[in-house]
C-alpha cells in the first residue's frame, strides 16, 4: 500500500519514544504494526546517494517534522517532510565478533558520520538514538546538507535475530538558509559595538528631572 493511499490530511508524526517502542520494536520482534506501509524496508547503505533516496521516496511522503529548525527543513515535495525507513546494517568484517557497522552509502566515497549515542528507557525498553550526517570528500559543496537520526534497540535486544535492524529518519537541510544566518549572525555581531556604545552614551546622560507637584 502506498503512503497516496492514506486519508485527505493524514501527516505521520510519531515521537521518538513511539518510533522505537512501537515500530522499530516491533518489526525486530515480528509483531504487527499499526500503520505497516508508513516505515518502508529499504537499504540505505546501498549504491544509491541521499539525494537519490530524497527523489524516489519523497514524492507521496506525508509526514511531517516537529523538529526545532524547521526553517532550515526541506522536503521533496513540500517543507518540513522526514523519510522514514527500516534498514538491516552490515558489519565490517562479518566474521569477526567487532561491532562496527559499514557506514559508507553510494559509489563515490560517501560516508554516514555519527555523533555520540544517547540511550533512553520508555515503556520497559531500552533504546539508541544516533544522530548521522553525510559527508563525501569527492563532491563540491551540495546544495542541501543530509541528516540521519537512526533508532536502534539495546543490544540485549537483539541476540537471537536474523537482521540488525534500525529505524531511520532521513531530513534535507539547506545550506542557502544556513549561509544566510551564518550572513546574519556576522552582520548582527558588526553592529553590536554600535548598539553597546550607544547603551552606554545613554547610561552617561543626565537623566531629566521630573517635577513635583504640591497640593496646598
Amino acid at each position: 500500500m502506498s503512503l497516496a493511499n492514506n486519508a485527505v490530511g493524514f501527516r505521520f508524526n510519531p515521537t521518538e519514544a513511539e518510533l522505537a517502542c512501537h515500530y522499530l520494536y516491533n518489526k525486530v520482534m515480528g509483531l504487527p504494526l499499526s500503520c505497516p506501509y508508513i516505515v518502508q524496508d529499504y537499504d540505505l547503505y546501498g549504491h544509491e546517494e541521499p539525494w537519490q533516496i530524497w527523489e524516489n521516496f519523497g514524492e507521496h511522503n506525508n509526514t511531517t517534522s516537529d523538529d526545532e529548525d524547521d526553517d532550515e527543513v526541506e522536503a521533496g515535495p513540500s517543507p518540513q517532510d522526514d523519510l522514514f525507513f527500516f534498514t538491516n546494517l552490515r558489519k565490517i568484517n562479518p566474521g569477526m565478533k567487532s561491532s562496527k557497522f559499514d557506514r559508507g552509502v553510494g559509489s563515490n566515497g560517501g560516508r554516514w558520520h555519527g555523533d555520540d549515542v544517547h540511550s533512553f528507557h520508555s515503556k520497559g525498553i531500552t533504546w539508541n538514538r544516533r544522530r548521522y550526517c553525510y559527508k563525501n570528500p569527492n563532491i563540491g559543496t551540495p546544495d542541501a546538507s543530509w541528516i540521519m537520526l537512526e533508532y536502534s534497540l539495546d543490544d540485549s535486544l537483539m541476540q537471537n535475530v536474523p537482521h540488525y535492524t534500525v529505524l531511520c529518519r532521513i531530513r534535507k537541510k539547506s545550506n542557502k538558509n544556513c549561509s544566510r544566518k551564518r550572513k546574519s549572525s556576522q552582520f548582527s555581531s558588526q553592529l553590536e559595538p554600535k548598539r553597546q556604545s550607544k547603551k552606554l552614551n545613554s547610561k552617561l546622560r543626565t537623566p531629566p528631572i521630573k517635577e513635583k507637584k504640591l497640593f496646598l
